[in-house]
Parts: C-alpha cells; sequence; structure tokens
C-alpha cells in the first residue's frame, strides 16, 4: 500500500470555521498533493486552539502517522498544527522517528537542512508568542468590559 499525505488544517474559533479559512486550507493542500500525484486525507480541528494536541483530527493523524500510512504531513503554515513550542519539539522529534516529512506549503519548510530547522524553531516561537499575546490582549479586554459592567459571553 502506498504512503499517503496527510493535510492538518485547523482554526481556533467557531467564528472562524463560518468563514473560508478551512476551505482555503484544504484547497490549498489539494494543490500541492496534485503536483505530487500523491493520494492525501485532511484531518480537520474546527473551531480548536492549536494550543496543545488535544484535537481530535490531529491525534488521528499522529495515530495514522503511527501505523505507518503517512509520508508526508502538510499544513499552509506552521502555526495550523501548533502554537506551544514544546509541541513542535515534539511533533519533530515524532516525525524523524516515523519517517515522516514535513510540509509548510507557505512557509517553504526544509526541515533536513540547518536553516530549515532554525527557521521552524524561530516560527515555532513566533506562533507561541502571538497565542499568547492573544490571549493577553483578550483577558484584558475582558477585565475592562467587566468593570464597566458588560456582558463577556457565555
Amino acid at each position: 500500500m502506498d504512503k499517503i499525505l496527510a493535510g492538518y488544517i485547523r482554526v481556533s474559533t467557531e467564528m472562524q470555521v463560518e468563514r473560508d479559512s478551512l476551505m482555503n486550507q484544504e484547497e490549498m493542500i489539494a494543490k500541492f498533493a496534485r503536483s505530487k500525484r500523491k493520494e492525501y486525507v485532511i484531518y480537520k480541528d474546527a473551531g480548536i486552539s492549536a494550543k496543545n494536541k488535544d484535537r481530535p483530527a490531529f491525534q488521528k493523524m499522529l495515530g495514522d502517522i503511527q501505523e505507518g500510512v503517512v509520508e508526508t504531513v502538510i499544513v499552509t503554515k506552521l502555526d495550523r498544527i501548533t502554537r506551544n513550542l514544546k509541541d513542535l519539539i515534539f511533533l519533530k522529534d515524532f516525525f524523524e522517528e516515523h519517517g515522516v516529512s514535513f510540509v509548510s506549503i507557505t512557509q517553504n519548510l526544509d526541515t533536513s537542512t540547518p536553516m530549515g530547522r532554525f527557521s521552524f524553531y524561530i516560527l515555532g516561537l513566533v506562533a507561541e508568542l502571538e497565542r499568547e499575546m492573544t490571549a493577553e490582549r483578550v483577558a484584558e479586554d475582558m477585565k475592562g468590559r467587566a468593570r464597566r459592567g458588560k456582558w463577556n459571553g457565555g
């Protein structure tokens, strides 16, 4: 049996699910797979943060990698698969252990070179920083809304 390409797509919020981001990510991955003349499967986590590995489709993809059916994991951007440096390091080691390559289409990452690995980690740090800063801004805004007696949802 030929191995497949595993396209991983994700957005963080339900509002983003309603937009075209998931469809756009899937189209980019499909185009990439067609250019390689390879079969692919899309693993989709809609409305789930990449702050940790607790995502159903993500876990399914890891299981398929362990079973040896995945050749390459493809994302449109590194922050689609994780926004946590510890998880990024886990993924790099996990992929290497299972002979799986990793492609970030828009960032042209190649982790087989020293510069590619450097870029991989820098982009991972940036993704984690963005997640933490967004969480900090949201928390500050919610506290301000609460002080002014405004509703914060939920």
